[in-house]
């Protein structure tokens, strides 16, 4: 291993070398086996394929394109934009390699990183491990300082009170963003909810302290209201997600996610109301909170996305693709707004559409992200006929904990009594009745399907499984 200057070098400061092949082969294995990086197959592929290209004296040839075919196996036309899901996983990656430096991986002497915008892996030495142990006896050790604490103002520790209270907040938000440089910060950015060690996410969280708390403490609760939105169709639920977006309107009347937000939640809800005055004036209501969304926030996935959301419950399905397509273009990370897309596929009739889009989503899910990914999923091969498909992934979906809402319990006795499983459908109908009595499902499914048939294929099975089209089993 070739090992850099030991002159003047503090214990520690790292520098870049190039490694033996089999040493940096022996710390990847080591990297790989370790419980940071348990189970997470593609950012493992991505990380073993880079170390061996850079091995190969490739390293300055790696790109996403490069990444999407040799890794991922897929062209980089397929699909929008498949590089996408590169710039994702290198954010995971980077996140990952920081838990594993600072747990398991903690005495390792090569250490793998990345600069942000670059593909190729940098190696560098833990400088104390190769610094000289012989004492040093003409310099003399400084006196020990007192320790900060005892010298710091209360005014100072308020404040780094606030900025660890801030970004603690930060780190329990859900989504993500593409690890790319940030050029600069405006008014109308959001912080990005990535893992704390990201370095793009700590200079806008940065960035937004600086130059607005009330922004910031804003964007946290916005980011915490928007991880809360499902159930979707649970009224009360929405109610209470309306107010927290409603409280980020009041922190800053300038920020964008609040009104996006606020939008997606009155929607929600009056999908949910019958035809008539009071679902008029929330559509009405939330249509008003899109367009000042996207007059504040144009180019913020979020607010086309809540654009999208609200044109879909008007029936303006046009305005909605549109609207969808923009939000995952802008940004085809945004966890949320690819659930969305995928809802609204859903509903629109494009159930491969439906499908492919939960996928996406699936790809760059973590484990404290929810959303009712398989549940789209399921209801969209239901549509295709693939029912043994959309059981298992319905049934997944349950045992992870994933939202359930009357819809996805109708669809799931609308898969059993479509399979031959009467029994089965039975006893989903009587859960669905103990948990939602009365609750139109009809209706909701009719208001929800661009298309009256789709409604009605699941409908009809509900009714072939005793259903009364009237929240109540025929038998009774």
């Amino acid at each position: 291993m070739t090992n850099p200057d030991e002159q003047d070098v503090t214990p520690l400061e790292s520098r870049y070398v190039t490694p033996e092949s089999s040493v940096a082969m022996a710390s990847l294995a080591e990297i790989l086996d370790s419980p940071e990086f348990a189970g997470a197959v593609r950012v493992q592929a991505f990380l073993e394929y880079v170390v061996k290209e850079s091995l190969e004296g490739r390293g300055d040839r790696i790109r996403g394109k490069t990444i999407v075919e040799d890794v991922y196996r897929r062209s980089p036309l397929e699909g929008r934009d498949p590089v996408a899901v590169v710039r994702v996983d290198a954010g995971r990656l980077r996140r990952r390699l920081e838990k594993y430096y600072d747990g398991s991986g903690a005495k390792a002497e090569l250490q793998i990183n990345f600069q942000p915008g670059s593909y190729e892996p940098r190696f560098t030495l833990r400088q104390e491990k190769a610094l000289p142990r012989e004492p040093q006896p003409e310099v003399a050790a400084p006196p020990p300082s007192p320790p900060p604490s005892r010298r710091v103002s209360a005014g100072l520790l308020a404040s780094l009170a606030v900025t660890v209270i801030a970004a603690a907040l930060f780190w329990w938000q859900t989504g993500f963003q593409a690890d790319s440089p940030i050029d600069s910060v405006d008014a109308g950015t959001e912080a990005p909810p990535p893992g704390p060690g990201d370095a793009t996410a700590r200079a806008v969280r940065n960035a937004l302290f600086s130059n607005s708390p009330a922004r910031l403490q804003a964007s946290n609760l916005a980011m915490k209201a928007r991880s809360l939105q499902f159930p979707a169709l649970e009224p009360k639920w929405q109610d209470a997600v309306l107010l927290m977006f409603e409280l980020v309107i009041e922190m800053d009347g300038n920020y964008f996610a609040g009104y996006a937000g606020a939008a997606e939640s009155k929607a929600l809800i009056a999908v949910t109301r019958p035809p008539g005055k009071d679902r008029d004036g929330l559509l009405q209501e939330a249509d008003d909170l899109a367009l000042r969304a996207l007059e504040l926030g144009i180019d913020q996935s979020w607010s086309h996305s809540a654009a999208a959301l609200v044109a879909h419950v008007k029936r303006d399905f046009k305005s909605a693709r549109q609207q969808s397509d923009r939000a995952t273009s802008l940004d085809p990370s945004d966890l949320h707004a690819l659930n969305m897309d995928a809802l609204i596929s859903l509903f629109g009739g494009d159930f491969e559409r439906a499908a492919d889009m939960a996928r996406r989503a699936a790809e760059i899910m973590e484990p404290r992200d929810y959303f009712p990914n398989k549940s789209i999923r399921a209801s969209a091969e239901f549509h295709l006929g693939n029912y043994s498909e959309a059981l298992g992934l319905i049934t997944e979906s349950v045992l992870e904990g994933d939202p359930i809402s009357p819809i996805s319990l109708g669809y799931l006795i609308a898969i059993h009594t479509k399979m031959g499983d009467a029994n089965s459908a039975e006893e989903m109908l009587n859960l669905l009745e103990s948990a939602w009595p009365g609750f139109p499902i009809n209706a909701l499914f009719r208001s929800l399907y661009r298309d009256p048939a789709h409604a009605d294929e699941v409908i009809t099975a509900l009714l072939d499984s005793g259903w009364s089209g009237e929240g109540r089993r025929t038998s009774e």
